[in-house]
C-alpha cells in the first residue's frame, strides 16, 4: 500500500516535470488527480513565500505564501471561464487549477536574493530579467495547453492574451506593492522596493496591452455569442 502511494506521488511529480518542460499532452492533463493538485498547491505555497521573503513592503499573507495560493484559484477560474464560454467539452475547472499550480514552479527564480548580492539597482535589473523569463515561460505553457489540450485552433492567441491583459490591468489598479503610482511621479531612494522594476514594466505593459485586450475581448464576445446562438438552435 505504501509503495503504491509513493509511486503515485512520483507519477504526479513526473507529470509536473512534463508540464514545466513543455512535454505534456492531453493524456497528462486527463490523468490529473488529487495528488497532482496537492503537489501543485505545495509548490505554489513554497514559491509564494520565496517570492516575498525579502520584501519589507509585502503583507503578512504574501510572506506566508497564502496570497499566491489564493491567487491561483482566482486565476484558474478566470482562465476556465474564458475557455468554457466558447468551447464545448472544455477541461474542468479542477484540471485548469491543477495546471496553473504546476506552472508556478518556474517562479522559483524570484526567490533568489539578487539585490542582497548586487545591490538594489543591479538587483532590480536582474529581477526584471527574471520577471520576463518567468512570464514568457508561463505564458508559453498556457499557449501550449490551449493548443494541445483545449484545441481552440485560430482562437488560441485571442483566448491566451485576453485574460492576461485583464489581469495585468487589475494588478496595476490594486497597486499591490504601493509603488506603481510613485513610479509615475518619480521614486525617492527611501521609497524603493525590490519589485520597482517589475511594476514599472507592469505599468508599461498595461498601456501597451489595452488595444490588444480590446481586440481580444471583441473576438471572444463574438465567439461566446455564437456559441449561445448555436446552443439554442439545437434545442
Amino acid at each position: 500500500m505504501m509503495q503504491m502511494q509513493v509511486s503515485e506521488w512520483i507519477a504526479a511529480m513526473r507529470r509536473m516535470g512534463r508540464v514545466v518542460t513543455f512535454r505534456f499532452d492531453s493524456s497528462d492533463i486527463a490523468a490529473f488527480g488529487g495528488r497532482d493538485l496537492a503537489l501543485g498547491l505545495v509548490v505554489t505555497w513554497i514559491v509564494g513565500m520565496g517570492r516575498y521573503w525579502d520584501d519589507d513592503r509585502a503583507r503578512l499573507l504574501q510572506h506566508l505564501g497564502v496570497g499566491s495560493v489564493i491567487y491561483v484559484f482566482v486565476l484558474a477560474a478566470v482562465l476556465w471561464l474564458t475557455v468554457a464560454a466558447i468551447k464545448a467539452g472544455a477541461p474542468s475547472y479542477f484540471r485548469f487549477l491543477t495546471f496553473v499550480t504546476y506552472t508556478a514552479l518556474p517562479a522559483i527564480f524570484y526567490a533568489i536574493p539578487v539585490e542582497k548580492v548586487f545591490g538594489m539597482r543591479t538587483g532590480n535589473e536582474i529581477n526584471l530579467a527574471f520577471l520576463a523569463l518567468v512570464a514568457l515561460w508561463r505564458l508559453s505553457l498556457y499557449g501550449v495547453f490551449l493548443s494541445r489540450v483545449v484545441r481552440l485552433g485560430w482562437m488560441s492567441p485571442f483566448v491566451l492574451l485576453l485574460p492576461i491583459g485583464l489581469i495585468v490591468t487589475s494588478l496595476v489598479q490594486l497597486n499591490l506593492h504601493h509603488v506603481v503610482f510613485e513610479i509615475m511621479g518619480g521614486l525617492r531612494d527611501a521609497d524603493r522596493s525590490v519589485h520597482d522594476a517589475s511594476y514599472f514594466i507592469l505599468l508599461l505593459l498595461t498601456v501597451l496591452s489595452l488595444p490588444v485586450t480590446a481586440v481580444c475581448l471583441i473576438v471572444w464576445l463574438i465567439a461566446a455569442i455564437g456559441r449561445i446562438i448555436r446552443y439554442f438552435r439545437k434545442r
